[in-house]
Formats: structure tokens, sequence, C-alpha cells
């Protein structure tokens, strides 16, 4: 089974205004990595200075960077030449998945939406929460971000918000509860 985990730093906290600066995934084939995907992508819609200060990304790092539409062509190839089974993402069914999708259309680039052989897109803190697994709810409350997860699972969350950092975390936290609890996607 290839799984392809995956996260998008932005511009900004708005899935249907703003666009990726930095999109990152790792394929996973059968528990071992084989491939990443890690890009900064230049863009013209204004970093606020909120999105800065979250993942350090400036207009002046992005300034000499390859454009969103290459960047986002590439990456929709790039899962569709893995033969992606499963996408998976944190919280990003809400965020980073119609940020793909929208910036996709604008620029005329088939979306991941109409891969025909992939099995579905898995958004791991909707599993998590809705099953409560590790009792996270009475831990964690409200803060279901992916280090306060990542931190109470036992993993390291040093580096977060960015982008293949997370995905990093992401992966460990995937198959930590799909080793755990086998029903996991059931």
């Amino acid at each position: 089974m290839v799984k392809i985990f995956f996260d998008f730093e932005t511009t900004g906290c708005y899935w249907n205004f703003d666009a990726p600066v930095q999109i990152a995934a790792i394929c996973e084939k059968d528990g071992e990595i084989i491939d990443s995907f890690n890009e900064l992508c230049r863009t013209t819609v204004t970093i606020s200075p909120q999105a800065t200060k979250v993942h350090g990304i400036t207009r002046e790092m992005i300034k000499d960077k390859r454009g969103e539409a290459v960047v986002l062509r590439d990456f929709v190839r790039w899962i569709r030449n893995h033969n992606c089974d499963m996408l998976i993402g944190y919280n990003s069914k809400a965020f980073d998945l119609p940020m793909l999708e929208i910036r996709c259309a604008k620029f005329g680039i088939p979306g991941v939406s109409d891969i025909k052989h992939m099995d579905g897109y898995y958004n791991c803190v909707k599993l998590a929460k809705d099953r409560n697994y590790y009792n996270l709810k009475t831990i964690l409350g409200r803060k279901w971000n992916l280090g306060a997860v990542a931190e109470v699972l036992g993993f390291s969350k040093d580096g977060a918000h960015d982008a293949l950092t997370d995905v990093k975390m992401l992966r460990n936290i995937w198959n930590k509860v799909e080793h755990d609890y086998p029903d996991l996607i059931s």
C-alpha cells in the first residue's frame, strides 16, 4: 500500500483566500519511505505577519523560488506518479486539501480528488478525536495541534511548522495509531 502524508505552510489561515508557500510530503510504501517532496514556492498572495510568525517563511525567502503554479503541478504529478492509495493529512480535510483543490483550479491544474485508484483521504486528527484514542480528548481538551498530539504520543515536536517536519510528525503519529488500533480505517 502506498501512503502519502502531506502538509502545507501558507500565507495565512484561510484555505479559500491564502496560498501555499511550502509544500511537503512523504511517500511510504509498505512501511518504508520511498520518496519525499519538499519545496518553497513563490506566490503573489501576501504572506500575513501572523503566518510568518508561525512558520518563519518571509517574502524574501520565496522571491527566487519557482512559482506556485509550477510547484503545485509538480506536486500533483508526484502524487499521481506514486499511485497513491491513501492521502493522509492532519486536519487538512478542513484546510490543506480544499486549498490544494482551489489553487489547482485557479491555475487549471487537475487536483487529486479524481484519482480513481486512491482508496481515500484520511484526516488523522478527525479519526483520533472521534475515537478518543489514547484518551487525547481528556489530555488535550481543545488543543489539538499536531505538535501537542506528537508530544503526548512521545514524539518530538522540534521544528514544528516546517512542512516537512510536520509531515514526519504526522507519519509517526499515523503509524503509531494504525499499529495500536488496527481498526483505524475500518
